[in-house]
């Protein structure tokens, strides 16, 4: 599999901020089976065990459903991104927003690394 080229991945990284946002957690899923035909590794938060698994990301989803993600800047070079996203939902009945810094690897072998980094919190 070649590498993907930075229109295609800012491409995926947007559709599937979208998806979340709108709750459609079988298209959200959708979108990282197609983008990582060769496996997803998640590192979250970073500093923590590296997960491996296309079932991750519908955990995370249903983790943080209701909340409202908005990329605040993305960048892509080459085969990777990073972004700075703003995090908008509730913990314990409050309302919250914090930031995570994101970096997203996409290798020549269809595999797909999401190393998020957050303020430790729960949903």
């Amino acid at each position: 599999m070649a590498t993907l080229d930075a229109d295609r991945i800012e491409a995926f990284l947007r559709h599937q901020l979208d998806m979340f946002n709108q709750g459609r957690r079988d298209d959200f899923i959708a979108a990282y089976r197609e983008i990582a035909p060769g496996g997803l590794l998640i590192d979250d938060p970073v500093g923590s065990d590296r997960k491996e698994g296309l079932d991750l990301i519908g955990e995370l989803f249903d983790r943080y459903v209701g909340w409202k993600l908005t990329f605040v800047e993305l960048i892509v070079n080459g085969h990777e991104a990073a972004a700075c996203v703003c995090n908008e939902g509730v913990v314990n009945g409050d309302p919250i927003t914090v930031h995570s810094l994101e970096t997203y690897h996409f290798g020549e072998d269809g595999t797909f690394l999401a190393r998020y980094f957050h303020p430790a919190m729960s949903a």
